[in-house]
């Protein structure tokens, strides 16, 4: 809480402010009641430090001073100035939060001006809003809870002092730049967006490309079956027709890739022109097809490696060994038991023979 507070205040000590902020009336009345508390303050954390001085030794520092060793007159009171000093510095950084408050309510409704007016609000303009509205109620909670003598957390209202910064920089009110600068963050995330369109653009055309060459290999070899008297069923001449279609308008879509755009280019042209046109592109470079054909690789089997180590291998050979042995073992005893009981039916036949 306190570097937080001590932050608000060398800022609001600086003189370069580029939001132009109208002075009302109730930014001067809060602006005085700021004044005279930092100045009771002020005048509260002197006299403390001169109770300090009185309590400790000639030549001592005031941070080695041990309140154990103090009388207990004393220790009373410099507990009692503390505990003051502490709850007017508590009066201080709430003072400046509502006052910090007003002066960006009073930015954001000069910047809006009359919304009847206007009759559009950017996006922008209604995130700051909300934003603001936000820390507002939690403002107000906190003096709610000053009013009825309860103690504001100072986790809670040190994190409520740095989103009111973070908003004060984002509208540019006590903030400045010089130079040319850039946000090497955003310049990252926007090339790594690039390229990640750029790849789903190329692969979006490779899949085009592969469904267009299938479907005239496809179609080649009907044509063929057709010539030798074979008829084609109706499922196969709506795919004759289809590939037709995509043959003759295949055409304006290399035109269009000739052109020289970038990937993403193209397939917003190509979004473009197929909300107004539907049926211009072929069926290959449409988002059904090639939503099927994913379901289908997706679907479609692959070969699957099994990495072993060394151990796992001799242990399953080992096991493949013995399975093999068993197995010829039992089919040995098999053929040599039946062996035997045919040898013995044959002698008992013969015997009743004779």
């Amino acid at each position: 809480e306190e570097e937080a507070s001590d932050a608000m205040t060398k800022e609001k000590e600086t003189t370069a402010v580029t939001a132009k902020i109208v002075e009302t009336e109730a930014l001067r009345e809060k602006k005085a009641v700021l004044d005279a508390l930092r100045a009771d303050f002020e005048k509260m954390d002197a006299s403390h430090t001169a109770l300090l001085n009185s309590a400790i030794g000639a030549g001592k520092a005031v941070a080695t001073l041990n309140l154990a060793t103090v009388q207990p007159a004393a220790r009373n009171e410099i507990r009692t100035s503390y505990d003051a000093l502490m709850k007017k510095k508590d009066e201080v950084s709430m003072q400046m939060l509502n006052y910090e408050l007003e002066r960006i309510f009073t930015y954001l409704e000069s910047e809006m001006g009359n919304t009847k007016t206007k009759g559009y609000i950017p996006l922008q303009d209604r995130l700051n809003v909300a934003e603001f509205g936000m820390l507002e109620s939690q403002i107000s909670a906190f003096n709610e809870q000053r009013k009825t003598g309860d103690i504001v957390d100072a986790d809670v209202l040190a994190v409520v002092i740095e989103q009111v910064m973070d908003l004060k920089r984002r509208l540019g009110i006590d903030y400045y730049v010089t130079g040319l600068t850039y946000d090497k963050e955003a310049i990252i995330q926007w090339l790594k967006d690039l390229l990640a369109k750029t790849k789903s653009g190329l692969a979006f055309y490779v899949k085009g490309c592969k469904l267009f060459w299938n479907d005239l290999v496809f179609c080649l070899a009907l044509f063929s079956r057709a010539l030798q008297g074979y008829t084609l069923k109706p499922r196969e001449v709506r795919t004759l027709r289809r590939t037709f279609k995509d043959v003759i308008t295949f055409i304006p879509v290399v035109i269009i890739l000739l052109i020289p755009l970038s990937p993403v280019g193209h397939v917003l042209v190509f979004g473009a022109i197929q909300r107004v046109y539907p049926d211009f592109f072929p069926s290959c470079f449409t988002e059904s097809r090639q939503n099927l054909l994913e379901l289908y690789e997706s679907t479609e089997y692959t070969e699957v490696t099994i990495d072993e180590t060394w151990q796992e291998k001799l242990v399953r050979a080992s096991e493949a060994t013995t399975f093999v042995i068993s197995e010829g073992a039992r089919r040995l005893y098999e053929n040599t038991f039946n062996s035997a009981k045919e040898t013995s039916r044959g002698n008992d036949d013969s015997a009743k023979d004779v």
